[in-house]
């Protein structure tokens, strides 16, 4: 996965350049009366809104190939593996609890078993 996040951070760094480069391209153009400034402003910012718009899609498809690989392979997810160590723990406490009590029964019926005998030795 590590490799579809640098190629997802390098798409966004790639959005940050053309953002720089459509500001020089728009300034040039300005500068050679091609366009007012107004519409640079408009220019650009249209630009980035469809890039903005283009990242959050390409963000999205990835998000949903990345879940099907994932599912393909077989891979647990974090929500999945949390779940199952919530679980572990659930039962080893548990686990524990039942050892505690069985633990005391024995003692009872031992302690029991003392001192009927001896009643039985003393009658």
């Amino acid at each position: 996965m590590d490799h579809f996040k640098k190629i997802f951070l390098a798409g966004v760094g790639a959005l940050s350049l053309s953002k720089d480069r459509a500001k020089i391209v728009v300034r040039e153009l300005i500068a050679q009366g091609k366009i007012r400034e107004k519409e640079g402003r408009k220019l650009v910012n249209d630009m980035m809104k469809r890039a903005e718009s283009t990242r959050k899609d390409v963000e999205h498809t990835i998000n949903e190939q990345v879940a099907v690989a994932v599912k393909k392979i077989n891979l647990v997810t974090q929500d999945q593996l949390k779940k199952t160590e919530r679980r572990i723990h659930d039962l080893e406490r548990e686990l524990a609890r039942k050892n505690k009590t069985a633990s005391t029964a024995r003692k009872t019926v031992k302690k029991t078993t003392t001192v009927q005998k001896k009643s039985s030795e003393n009658s």
